[in-house]
């Protein structure tokens, strides 16, 4: 199961900006379609450069994602003694691995999956949101995801993912704290950096 969460969830495609603040479950359902039209029209060429793949899953997905907030709620009570240095050297190694542990996965599914987004009613006062939608797959039953979203400036970014009941942030920071307690934060950063595959546990518990 572990294998599949996150390239599912790169493979709804979330992440163009807009110039002007538009409704959360609106800018998951465009970005949506734009990642999967460039990935249908791009698939081959992406598939033999994998330079090129990277540069359009940082320009069109990653701003989606409060990447600076993720890292923050990942590191929890570790951010706080974290040094300015180490705080943008996990910040940066975490987005890497990510997208380069998962970017492959993303291509071989993107024409397998496709996502149904429910209702989404706002009062038009709410700063933190929970879009959610669920994954359809040509095998096997749907897929609940719900995308944890919060307005930042003038564009609603996402800062947690829940994966059937499974928080990402909760799962990673669990991970993480306990590395942490028995190599220290500059080992566990050093060995996300140098490559290490980062994804999450199935024995995490609930958000």
């Amino acid at each position: 199961m572990k294998k599949i969460l996150l390239p599912l969830l790169f493979a709804l495609g979330l992440g163009a900006a807009h110039a002007a603040p538009v409704p959360p479950d609106v800018a998951v359902k465009e970005t949506t379609e734009t990642m999967r039209a460039l990935i249908k029209t791009n698939h081959a060429l992406y598939k033999a450069d994998g330079v090129k793949f990277n540069a359009v899953v940082e320009e069109v997905l990653v701003p989606r994602f409060d990447v600076p907030g993720i890292a923050k709620l990942v590191l929890g009570r570790n951010w706080k003694t974290a040094s300015p240095d180490q705080r943008a050297r996990f910040t940066n190694a975490f987005k890497n691995s990510l997208i380069r542990n998962y970017a492959d996965a993303l291509l071989d599914n993107y024409d397998t999956v496709d996502t149904r987004f429910l209702p989404l009613r706002l009062a038009g006062t709410e700063t933190d949101v929970t879009v959610k939608a669920e994954l359809l797959r040509k095998i096997g039953k749907p897929i609940s995801v719900g995308f944890s979203m919060q307005l930042i400036g003038d564009e609603w970014k996402v800062y947690d993912v829940i994966i059937e009941n499974l928080s990402l942030v909760t799962n990673f920071r669990s991970q993480f704290n306990e590395e942490i307690k028995k190599t220290g934060l500059d080992a566990l950063i050093t060995r996300i950096e140098t490559g290490a595959v980062v994804q999450p546990t199935a024995s995490a518990g609930k958000s």
